[in-house]
């Protein structure tokens, strides 16, 4: 995890400041929001930013990690793949940096990569748990979950202003679509 806890009290604050307004100005504007953004938000300089970050991607992946994180609980208190779904594609929905970057270097950062495999065996749990139950088919792959994930996502960011909510009925006939 990015804070530190031997940092100095200031640079402490100033480190959750900058991850506040990284969270919220990559999650508004996605991957294309700039550094100059974030420290405007944050009330700091670039220069601050970069001293704890040496590159735009170093403060993506800490971004990335902290969505994970939340996502992760989610994973673990999710009673079913349906209810998983539905909670992924909405955090990548209100932080469109997370959706945008799958599939992408950021993934392989190797915080994030963990994370992500954490969660993806959270997914295959439930998978497997609704298979032997009978709810999902058979011949699902976590690969076709994460795959359906990622396009619901998309989809979703894509048509969200347009037509809030739509996504859902998406997520309904997809469900629908993996049932036997």
């Amino acid at each position: 995890m990015v804070v530190e806890t031997h940092l100095r009290s200031d640079a402490q604050r100033n480190l959750e400041r900058i991850l506040e307004a990284a969270r919220a100005i990559f999650a508004e504007h996605g991957l294309e929001a700039s550094v100059a953004d974030v420290a405007a938000r944050a009330g700091v300089g670039t220069a601050t930013i970069f001293r704890r970050f040496a590159t735009k991607d170093e403060l993506l992946a800490a971004v990335l990690e902290s969505e994970l994180d939340g996502l992760l609980v989610r994973a673990e208190q999710a009673a079913s793949l349906s209810e998983l779904m539905t909670a992924m594609i909405e955090r990548f929905i209100s932080a469109r940096c997370l959706c945008e970057a799958i599939g992408s270097e950021l993934f392989e950062q190797p915080d994030v990569a963990a994370l992500k495999a954490r969660i993806g065996a959270m997914l295959t749990e439930l998978l497997h748990r609704e298979q032997e139950a009978g709810t999902i088919r058979a011949d699902v792959t976590l690969e076709d979950v994460e795959f359906l994930l990622h396009a619901l996502g998309h989809a979703g960011l894509s048509t969200e202003k347009t037509t809030p909510g739509a996504w859902r009925r998406y997520v309904d006939v997809v469900l629908a679509g993996l049932r036997p």
